[in-house]
């Protein structure tokens, strides 16, 4: 019990997250981790609705940040991604007046739900392995 909860609490401290401000036209997604270190110089790119082909590409800053100016209203997808496998997709609706980000409870801990499943997974099988061999010992 004790070993699942470190591995729940190790899986938080490295769930990158984010946050949004409107300077004009431009929009900041400042990217952090929970102890507030800054996802920096790392790889992003940023996406119109509906396109394939990136409208911006680059690295975040010494702080973490990413700034784009949209072109247009709709919704702007901005991927993140790290060379150790951490990262963000954030969907961005930018309105006329209002700039808001879209995502669920579920989206922001699905890697921590998919680990205790597999962990959980593991220990079942052990279990049912176990369990065969002393069953099997019963009757020798």
């Amino acid at each position: 019990m004790w070993l699942l909860l470190l591995l729940l609490s190790l899986s938080f401290a490295h769930d990158l997250q984010h946050s949004l401000l409107r300077e004009g036209n431009c929009i900041v997604l400042s990217f952090y981790f929970p102890d507030n270190t800054k996802f920096s110089y790392e790889k992003y790119e940023v996406y119109r609705e509906g396109e394939k082909l990136p409208f911006q590409v680059g690295r975040t800053d010494a702080l973490g940040r990413v700034v784009f100016c949209p072109d247009k209203r709709g919704e702007w997808t901005v991927r993140t991604t790290s060379e150790d496998g951490h990262g963000a997709i954030v969907k961005v609706k930018v309105d006329k007046a209002s700039v808001k980000t879209e995502s669920s409870p579920f989206e922001r801990y699905q890697k921590v739900f998919v680990g205790m499943g597999i962990v959980l997974g593991i220990f079942g099988v052990l279990e049912l392995y176990i369990r065969r061999v002393s069953w099997v010992r019963k009757f020798l």
